[in-house]
């Protein structure tokens, strides 16, 4: 076969697989650095089109390097909301979709105060960072990796003491000018392991990730709604598989074209056409189960390189068919 024919062989495959899966996801992060949160880029595409946003856990992090690399070849902005290991509560509290709301305490005139959020646990692993108002006061609410006892809120300039009210709402302010353009929605799929301090439902997952799409799209912008891949050796009679399938299920029927299959993408046989591997027993075996094949993962929860590579050029299909991607720049 000639080298022109498999570009052409994997064009044929993405349509098809574009054609049997209503979506899919993003990013060859081989041998690049780390992405900040933000990349700057100059030249804005189109006015409320500039700009690209990922938000999520590991998946929505994981492929941030590439969707950086894709905004750049349309002109836009990007930002990297992505946060490994945080649960949807942590995250639509970034967003501010649904705000994180601290018990009853007081803001001392300078430095910290811990505080705790009733609808964020603090008892989880992940790390958090968002800038935002807190009754009226700038500053940054923060938790260290690892169980804390609280949030910390640091103001960004001395002042007097403020006391609050139970249930005040901390303001996220970092993120908010992204959702004009295209955001990326990837909600929840921790919390579907059961094993957080946080909501397991998967009506709750589809309920937030609907207000978190009615709050980006509120703006003007485009969202694009992901599903949740099954991870590497699950069972097949976990709870974690009904979960996901159950919330996946729902989210393709309320966002049909917007909607992106992760899990039918990486359980189809047409991904090894577009990954140029042949694949491995034990990735036929796994994909028959429904879940994540090995040679595109990094471990069990996670991508490799390679599985990165695939999403990105099926995103872009996506965003093409789609109508949101402005002209690339030349």
């Amino acid at each position: 076969m000639s080298s022109m024919q498999h570009p052409i062989r994997r064009r044929a495959v993405l349509g098809m697989m574009l054609a049997a899966v209503p979506c899919a996801a993003a990013a060859d992060i081989a041998g690049h650095p780390p992405v900040p949160a933000v990349a700057r880029l100059a030249h804005p595409s189109r006015p409320g089109g500039h700009t690209m946003a990922c938000w999520g856990s590991s998946t929505a992090e994981g492929m941030s390097p590439e969707l950086a690399q894709l905004a750049s070849a349309y002109g836009m902005t990007y930002f990297n909301g992505g946060a490994g290991g945080q649960t949807a509560e942590q995250i639509l509290a970034r967003i501010g979709a649904r705000p994180a709301r601290v018990a009853a305490s007081v803001i001392p005139a300078s430095g910290a105060a811990v505080l705790s959020s009733p609808s964020m646990s603090a008892m989880d692993a992940a790390s958090f960072s968002a800038a935002g108002d807190l009754a009226g006061i700038p500053g940054k609410l923060s938790k260290a990796h690892g169980a804390q006892p609280g949030y910390r809120f640091h103001r960004r300039r001395p002042g007097t003491s403020v006391r609050m009210p139970d249930g005040t709402p901390f303001l996220p302010t970092e993120g908010g000018d992204f959702r004009a353009g295209i955001s990326h929605l990837s909600i929840g799929k921790n919390n579907l392991t059961g094993k957080h301090h946080a909501a397991s439902d998967p009506d709750t997952i589809v309920e937030w990730t609907h207000a978190a799409d009615t709050w980006l799209t509120a703006a003007g912008g485009h969202v694009l709604v992901w599903g949740h891949f099954v991870n590497t050796g699950t069972h097949a009679s976990a709870p974690v598989r009904r979960r996901i399938y159950r919330v996946n299920a729902a989210l393709s029927i309320r966002y049909g074209p917007r909607y992106l299959d992760l899990d039918r993408l990486l359980t189809h046989r047409g991904i090894w056409e577009m990954a140029g591997i042949r694949p491995t027993a034990s990735d036929l075996r796994e994909q028959a189960k429904g879940n994540k094949p090995p040679s595109l993962s990094s471990n069990g929860a996670h991508l490799n390189a390679l599985g990165y590579a695939v999403l990105r050029r099926v995103i872009e299909s996506k965003l093409e068919n789609l109508g949101w991607l402005p002209h690339p720049q030349r």
